[in-house]
């Protein structure tokens, strides 16, 4: 133990006694101001009140607060915690609370990797205080225990408050003078952001942007070319460069709450930031700086090349086609709440999880059969015809991802999910030649992030109601830094194969000029009864790949359950784990006869499914009537 600590220790202990005792005692080793406040236990005549108070203000000091359980907690709010956190004159502030604690601790993760040292915490419950300050976080409180109670779902009035916590915090942090970096805490930080300031020293706020598109050319790290408050810009990342103004704005926007009593804190920063008739004047000396509420304030918009959502990130790649270096991504632009973005950052490799995850447990994935892209797919200017041929693809990977599923489960295996390519955007407003409406440029097809196909939270849950739990890794495990060599490394790859015409027998191949470990081929249509017994000597590979190869797709390679309850079991999960294509334009779908099809529900099993007993079923047509 450090010797302040130790000595620090000591005095509260014979501070506590003396309190307890009436003894006389002297510290010794106390420092002066741990000494007096053992002086201030000693003069006081009710001693237990007086005691714990100076116990706990001296514990305060040193950045942890006792709870009444002896626990420790976050300290109140004081300047003097953003004193000993500032760097230049500048704090960044993350809001936490416990339910989305794992994103604290992955924001935490990235902010400490990319060296931003200067960073506070603020505590919106009991858990998460006591949470940080096991951790020696620096950190404060700013309890709301009636958030969680109102719904944090989207759009919920627990979730709206949840939104503003960060302008509460503002509110109570701006006056005391450092300039601020806000950040939501399902965010990661590449960067340092504190160049921003110096760079752009015309403005007030920096806010990053919430649009799918950049009209800076390639190699422009600037502020957005054209911005004004009336571009769609983000309050989950922004700047605040503290003066007069921004001291007023940040007190006018928390009063704005109760203005705006529907809105949320981005929506309703709209409203207050955008004068009816004012589409902001330029700064004479920073052309990109915009005026804004009323001319009170300039604002830069950062490119959504640089602070980057999770669609410029992932399905864009933004930043690599305008050769510039990004400072944080922000998982807005993502579906299925939590988990979808939970989900988004493990396609991206930037989600914390425990060492265990990449090197325990034995896995299945699929090889996907892919059609070619038509030549001129890009200068397709029908959206329907684009739409069409995405869900006629994207279906026909999902089937071949049911079987390899179906193998994973049967053989007590988490599935690897594919890479999975989609011709078309998902956008809940509709989309534009399978296009967001700004991003006409970007060529297709894409990766598909897990959030356009899955509900990532309904992989496993409620097996009783739900079906067999199915467990997943991301379609990138296999290349992370994380995943050992003993996985990567011990790959199977099952090859069902018209060329054998037995029903118990295997025939080995050595790995091919592609990798991918020894080729098994084996029986097509086995059921999972006859397939298991043939692979039992096979366990050791900690992957097992199938491939469709030597039966032409995956209808023929295998039949599935031979118990039909398993079967039943499966398919409930396959219904429950996709989520929805969207979306067709409304003024289009009359001209497509696709009324009430704006929105397409996706399914595991377009093409066909398995019944038990080795029975494969074809699907209903009008399932695929999308």
């Amino acid at each position: 133990m450090a010797p302040g600590r130790l000595f620090l220790l000591l005095a509260v202990l014979a501070a506590l006694v003396a309190c307890c005792l009436g003894s006389e005692w002297h510290l010794q080793h106390s420092t002066g101001r741990q000494h007096a406040a053992a002086r201030s236990w000693r003069r006081s005549g009710s001693d237990a009140t007086a005691a714990a108070t100076a116990w706990r203000r001296v514990l305060q000091e040193q950045g942890v607060a006792p709870a009444a359980d002896g626990s420790k907690r976050c300290p109140p709010l004081s300047k003097e915690i953003f004193q000993r956190r500032a760097r230049n004159n500048t704090v960044m502030v993350a809001v936490m609370n416990t339910a989305q604690w794992d994103f604290a601790l992955n924001w935490r993760h990235h902010v400490q990797k990319a060296g931003i040292d200067y960073y506070v915490a603020a505590a919106t419950d009991a858990p998460t205080s006591r949470r940080l300050a096991e951790l020696g976080e620096p950190c404060f409180e700013q309890i709301d225990e009636e958030t969680q109670k109102l719904g944090l779902a989207w759009g919920q009035e627990g979730w709206r408050r949840m939104t503003w916590s960060k302008v509460f915090l503002l509110d109570s942090v701006v006056d005391y003078g450092f300039n601020l970096v806000v950040s939501d805490v399902d965010a990661v930080w590449f960067k340092d952001p504190l160049p921003l300031f110096e760079e752009h020293p015309a403005a007030d706020l920096l806010f990053s942007h919430d649009g799918t598109s950049s009209r800076n050319p390639p190699g422009d790290s600037g502020l957005e070319v054209g911005a004004s408050p009336y571009y769609s810009f983000n309050t989950g990342i922004y700047l605040l460069r503290n003066n007069a103004a921004t001291r007023e704005w940040a007190h006018a926007y928390r009063a704005f709450y109760d203005q705006c009593p529907n809105g949320h804190d981005q929506s309703c920063a709209y409203e207050m930031m955008r004068t009816q008739g004012q589409v902001g004047d330029p700064h004479p000396s920073a052309p990109r700086v915009s005026s804004a509420w009323n001319n009170k304030i300039w604002m830069g918009i950062l490119p959504a090349s640089i602070a980057m959502s999770a669609h410029t990130a992932f399905v864009q790649r933004l930043a690599k086609s305008k050769r510039v270096q990004p400072y944080v991504v922000h998982m807005t632009w993502t579906y299925n709440g939590i988990p979808g973005k939970r989900s988004r950052l493990r396609d991206m490799g930037l989600w914390l999880d425990p060492p265990h995850y990449y090197s325990n447990g034995s896995f299945v994935t699929v090889d996907l059969q892919l059609p070619e892209t038509p030549a001129d797919f890009n200068r397709w200017n029908e959206n329907e015809d684009l739409i069409s041929f995405h869900l006629d693809t994207i279906h026909h990977q999902l089937q071949q991802a049911y079987v390899g599923m179906a193998l994973a489960v049967a053989a007590g295996r988490a599935f690897i999910l594919p890479k999975f390519t989609c011709w078309c955007e998902k956008i809940w407003y509709s989309v534009v030649r399978c296009r967001t409406a700004e991003a006409q440029d970007m060529p297709l097809p894409v990766t598909c992030p897990q959030d356009y196909l899955f509900q990532p939270g309904n992989y496993d849950d409620a097996p009783q109601q739900h079906g067999t739990p199915l467990t997943l890794r991301e379609a990138s495990f296999l290349h992370s830094k994380r995943t050992p060599a003993e996985v990567k490394d011990s790959v199977l790859t099952i090859q069902p194969s018209a060329e054998l015409d037995c029903s118990a027998c295997v025939r080995e191949r050595p790995a091919g000029p592609d990798g991918g470990g020894p080729l098994l081929l084996v029986p097509p249509e086995l059921t999972d009864a006859q397939l298991l017994p043939l692979l039992a000597p096979y366990t050791r590979y900690r992957v097992w790949r199938l491939s469709f190869e030597g039966v032409g797709g995956a209808r023929r390679a295998c039949r599935g359950f031979a118990e039909p309850a398993a079967a039943e079991a499966f398919n409930r999960r396959m219904e429950h784990i996709t989520t929805n294509f969207c979306c067709r334009r409304a003024e289009e779908s009359p001209r497509y006869h696709k009324e009430g099809r704006n929105s397409v529900q996706l399914s595991m099993m377009a093409e066909f499914w398995y019944e038990g007993g080795g029975r494969t079923r074809e699907s209903d047509p009008g399932v695929a009537q999308w």
